[in-house]
């Protein structure tokens, strides 16, 4: 699998609402507005934008509207 198909499966999470398990028991939601290669995160959620660094994500799910 070439780089340029990681990018292309990553960027279809592009604009959908996820919850994101993260280390240390926290968990957090939003609509992702951008991600990237290394799965770093920005979301937009209530509370504004929050940035997430790929290496701190356990599990990302899609949520139903």
């Amino acid at each position: 699998m070439s780089d340029d198909n990681v990018n292309r499966l990553f960027t279809q999470f592009k604009n959908k609402y996820v919850t994101v398990d993260l280390r240390g028991d926290y968990q957090t939601e939003g609509t992702i507005i951008a991600i990237d290669n290394y799965l770093n995160l920005v979301l937009e959620n209530e509370n504004g934008l929050e940035t997430i660094k790929g290496g701190n994500i356990i599990f990302i799910s899609l949520k139903e509207d």
